[in-house]
């Protein structure tokens, strides 16, 4: 062996019986040892532990082949499917890592990821789950089962009918203008990256399709074709829809589809027009015309919109290189790829490396960070970061703060400033913090309390006080943030430069409470409102904070909040005095009087259910019990959102959304039998008729209503199916967010309901011709009000007022206050109101009850007691 240091030394071991040897230099010797039986890795070890004694060898480590086996899929898998890989290990190794390379490139450990699962003890046997299959993950799959310097390695192919990630869709010229009196053409391009897989693509634009023609150039491929515009088509639509279909080996599609404008002579429009060396093609008014950027270093593209026959501000979304092969790198860490300490470590530090420059930042390369930020807070989720990282993004962070984000978009800046404030907290919160007390740089500042009832701390001379027992508290200030967000609502508000974030992990207690005393820059005069973001509704909001003026110059904003009933029909959480308290003891009340009416109707079911028509009844009543008591349990368990995890809130949402639709479900069941039995006397439905009925409106219905919400809002919306910070469902605007498919079920049913009751009240204010006389207006008022008494609960009445907290979001207004706590009282008493008029209020239930308590005296007595 020579007397040159060996850098590294790899023993492969194989099943054949040969011995080569290769790779061998100056610094490094590569042996392959084939050996034809098992060995045993203690004594593998055992050597190597000698050799490394060695001043000479600086390490040395051994893979074998053969140890493992391994079950992999064969031949091609399909796109976007769900593939599983496992390894098991004829001995017991201490743990075990998955790499994956594709191509020429170096391994990548796998790690935890929006698109891969890891199974958790991994020392003999372990499984990836590929949860969506795609171009990321074809490739070679290596499993190493680990103990000191000795792997031992299975490897498999996964080969992935391909569908691109990517397709961009173009039109040259971008509009088809037919304001001439010549025909015109458009030619639509397809381009997307270099692939393995041989594709079959077709171009359209309107009906007619062309198969197109291939090029390659630079790792693109590029499908062109040429299509003719009808400028004469009948109705002369305003624009053509074109689009690029791919589809790849196993008969899978993939398209991406364009709006091309088109102008007609009446048409207003933009001419053509050269800036510098970018010209910005003729467009139509209200369109936007996009070019590619052509500054050296820089990739994406530049848009302006045409209003008019002027045209807007140029928005510059070009982004150096550097920062988009960062943010592809951030997206492969999301996914798992690549997901490991030291590679989230070397993304923040390239982040703040490539925007430590202030002067060649543009708002393309503060976009291109915020996605990374965006993209490295949803990975956090699965892997967890430590805090060697911390001080690179807040460095990097604090940069983008310092260019100007005004590009003549306000839409763009506020949506961007959203972003950025939603992805800082995110990693701020997921960012493990152990012996760091705080970062300051110069536009954010990072503080920490750790183990204490109460915090003080102060971030750009902005005091925070937050009373909350808890394992850690990380307060932020960031500085030049407040008038980037959007305004709505307080357009005309005048907002300090500083915004203030408290993070609370581990809170013990059920509310938490912050009071910030903010320098008053305004002076005295000013009116001062206190708000906070919310991350729902994306706009400032003023509920549960309460502005307290302070000494000299100094403005306290104090806020609490917590989960009242009334935040069920509201479009966000609400904070009023006592309004909390109320709800629990309501709800407490209503638990225990639910419980006693289930026992009781177990109790009396066979004395008082002697007909069809009390049999439905009594099962109506018996599982609108059990819904309602569900519900309210579910409410309860989820009062203090700050201390469930995502997944136990995400569950608690699924079950209060179910159990209350359930519950109103059973009501409409109830209502309608009633009123059909009302209506058509002689006209009876049979007891298997009317069960089916009843358990497929009242449980199937609200399956399908919460299934398809959720589905709808997970998979294709960018508003979010629930709240973490409520626990509920999430409002936005008018029609947008999944409290509505709690409101419309809801309202419908308590309309139909209230319909039925008044349908009641008709046939009992319709006495029979011998009692006309005799029936004054006093028995009609009592018979009215005994009518309502009985039904309102279990028609769920009370809920009408649901319609007035959802509207009414004043709260300058008393009458505002009047529903809220009306809402809540009766409601989260429904379950004691439905134990009075379900069970004491009816005769034969009081006397079965009364028989059963004087039957147990009787006997404990010795007496027999016969009631007739």
């Amino acid at each position: 062996m020579p007397s040159s240091m060996i850098s590294n030394q790899e023993l492969h071991v194989s099943s054949l019986l040969s011995h080569s040897l290769t790779g061998l230099n100056t610094y490094a010797h590569n042996f392959t040892v084939s050996l034809s039986s098992v060995f045993a890795t203690s004594k593998v070890q055992s050597i190597i532990s000698t050799l490394l004694m060695d001043p000479y060898i600086y390490s040395l480590s051994v893979k074998s082949l053969g140890m493992v086996y391994m079950e992999a899929p064969t031949g091609k898998v399909c796109y976007n499917s769900r593939q599983q890989l496992n390894c098991t290990s004829i001995e017991v190794m201490s743990k075990c890592v998955w790499q994956m390379s594709r191509g020429n490139e170096d391994p990548m450990i796998l790690g935890p990821g929006s698109e891969i699962q890891l199974s958790d003890n991994c020392t003999e046997l372990s499984t990836v789950t590929l949860l969506k299959t795609n171009g990321y993950w074809s490739g070679i799959y290596s499993c190493l089962f680990v103990t000191g310097n000795i792997a031992h390695m299975g490897i498999a192919p996964i080969q992935i009918a391909l569908l691109p990630e990517v397709i961009n869709v173009t039109s040259n010229p971008q509009t088809a203008d037919c304001s001439g009196p010549s025909p015109t053409k458009v030619s639509i391009s397809c381009s997307i990256e270099n692939s393995t897989e041989t594709y079959k693509v077709m171009l359209k634009l309107g009906s007619v399709e062309i198969a197109p023609i291939k090029e390659e150039n630079n790792g693109i491929i590029k499908y062109t074709a040429e299509f003719p515009v009808d400028c004469q088509a009948v109705g002369k639509p305003t624009s053509l829809e074109a689009s690029c279909t791919l589809e790849n080996s196993l008969n899978q599609l993939r398209n991406r589809t364009i709006k091309v404008p088109i102008i007609y002579p009446s048409d207003l429009f933009c001419a053509e027009e050269q800036i510098a060396e970018r010209i910005w093609p003729k467009t139509k008014n209200n369109e936007t015309a996009t070019i590619d950027c052509t500054a050296p270093g820089r990739e994406g593209s530049m848009k302006r919109k045409c209003t008019g026959q002027t045209w807007g501000e140029e928005v510059s979304l070009c982004v150096k290189s550097v920062l988009n092969s960062v943010a592809l790198q951030a997206k492969d860490f999301e996914k798992g790829l690549g997901a490991t300490q030291e590679v989230a470590q070397f993304i923040f530090q390239s982040l703040k490396n490539n925007t430590a420059d202030e002067g060649e930042n543009t708002f393309g390369d503060v976009k291109a960070a915020v996605s990374v930020f965006l993209t490295m807070n949803k990975a956090s989720v699965n892997m967890p970061l430590g805090e060697n990282l911390l001080a690179d993004f807040i460095d990097s962070a604090s940069s983008m703060l310092n260019v100007t984000w005004e590009v003549g978009d306000k839409e763009e800046t506020s949506s961007l400033a959203t972003q950025y404030l939603s992805s800082v907290e995110g990693l701020v919160k997921n960012i493990r913090i152990n012996a760091t007390e705080g970062y300051n740089s110069s536009n954010i500042q990072l503080q920490i309390c750790r183990n204490g009832s109460s915090c003080n701390r102060t971030v750009f001379n902005v005091d925070v006080e937050l009373n909350a027992t808890a394992d850690m508290v990380k307060t932020v200030g960031l500085q030049s943030l407040a008038n980037r967000l959007p305004k709505l609502g307080y357009e005309n508000a005048t907002f300090p430069s500083i915004v203030v974030s408290s993070t609370v992990e581990n809170n013990t207690q059920a509310s938490v409470n912050i009071r910030m005393a903010f320098p008053n820059e305004q002076g005295a005069s000013a009116k001062m409102t206190c708000v906070f973001w919310n991350v729902t509704e994306l706009r400032w909001s003023n509920e549960g904070c309460e502005f307290v003026k302070g000494p000299g110059n100094l403005a306290y904003c104090e806020c609490n909040h917590l989960t009242s009933f009334s935040m069920l029909m509201s479009k966000h959480a609400v904070s009023m005095p006592f309004l909390d308290q109320l709800t629990y003891v309501g709800l407490g009340v209503s638990i225990c009087s639910l419980i006693v009416y289930i026992i009781i109707e177990c109790l009396v079911w066979r004395a008082v259910v002697k007909s069809n028509l009390s049999h439905f009844r009594h099962t109506a009543l018996l599982n609108i019990a059990l819904c309602l008591l569900l519900a309210d349990c579910s409410f309860l368990a989820s009062s203090f959102p700050s201390i469930l995890n995502e997944t136990l809130c995400l569950v608690l949402v699924v079950a209060k959304h179910y159990f209350f639709l359930a519950m109103f479900f059973w009501m409409l069941c109830l209502s309608v039998m009633l009123v059909h039995q009302l209506i058509f006397v002689f006209s009876h439905i049979g007891k298997k008729m009317y069960m089916i009925l009843g358990f497929t409106i009242g449980y199937v219905c609200p399956t399908v209503t919460v299934a398809v919400t959720y589905v709808y809002y997970d998979q294709t919306r960018d508003i979010p199916y629930y709240s973490s910070k409520t626990c509920w469902l999430t409002y936005k605007s008018a029609m947008q967010g999944s409290i509505h498919a709690f409101l419309f079920p809801v309202g419908t049913i308590v309309l139909v309901n209230l319909f039925s009751m008044v349908v009641v009240i008709a046939t009992v204010l319709k006495p029979s011709g011998a009692e006309s006389n005799k029936k004054g207006d006093k028995d009609a008022a009592k018979s009215i009000i005994k009518v309502i008494m009985f039904l309102t609960p279990v028609f769920g009445g009370t809920w009408i007022l649901g319609l007035f907290v959802f509207l009414m979001d004043d709260f300058t207004q008393f009458i505002t206050y009047v529903v809220h706590y009306t809402f809540t009282i009766v409601n989260s008493l429904q379950g004691f109101f439905i134990l009075l008029t379900g069970c004491f209020a009816e005769k034969r239930v009081r006397d079965e009850i009364l028989r059963i308590v004087l039957g147990k005296s009787a006997k404990e007595q010795g007496t027999v007691t016969t009631t007739k």
